[in-house]
């Protein structure tokens, strides 16, 4: 496999806060900073992504893609990860099932960026990319709810909800 997600088994605060604005602020008072990450591995390259700062940070545009591929039968996105641990650039294009994504690879920690930098495109079907990200957003929602969150109070939560509903299977690891 080229591209699989390993969501782990994160702790979460069970706190609410009342001043949340948006789905990634909830998300960020959702986790502990000390938490199992999910772990991207990219050609075989672990890429690390912690709950509480990257995906918290990332949510939109994890949710932007995976509506935009199950909506769109081909097109291309680049997609510039905001996270400062996970600030890298990715290049997508699609047709009606297959996913091209070409990363530009910034600042890696763990010093993998050689490694990263050297492996190339990632070519995977869509509906494998989407799945790969479903207990993800199952870990999101869980912990979004066990802190008191609702996607009637929460914006984008919904949104959260539905993108998790579309994917029809889990990623490789939880088959």
């Amino acid at each position: 496999m080229s591209f699989i997600i390993q969501a782990s088994c994160p702790k979460f605060t069970g706190l609410f806060d009342s001043e949340a604005e948006s789905l990634s602020d909830a998300i960020e008072s959702s986790f502990p900073l000390l938490t199992e990450n999910a772990v991207i591995v990219w050609k075989y390259v672990p890429i690390l992504l912690g709950y509480k700062y990257d995906i918290s940070i990332m949510i939109d545009d994890i949710l932007e893609i995976l509506e935009v591929l199950r909506k769109e039968n081909s097109g291309a996105k680049t997609i510039h990860w905001a996270s400062n641990t996970f600030a890298h650039v990715w290049h997508l294009s699609w047709d009606s099932t297959q996913l091209v994504i070409n990363a530009d690879w910034g600042s890696v920690s763990g010093g993998t960026g050689q490694l990263l930098q050297n492996s190339g495109n990632v070519t995977l079907t869509k509906q494998s990319f989407n799945s790969e990200w479903k207990r993800v957003l199952n870990n999101l929602i869980t912990a979004l709810s066990k802190s008191g969150y609702s996607e009637e109070g929460l914006p984008g939560m919904k949104r959260l909800v539905h993108e998790y509903e579309a994917i029809e299977t889990e990623g490789n690891i939880y088959r």
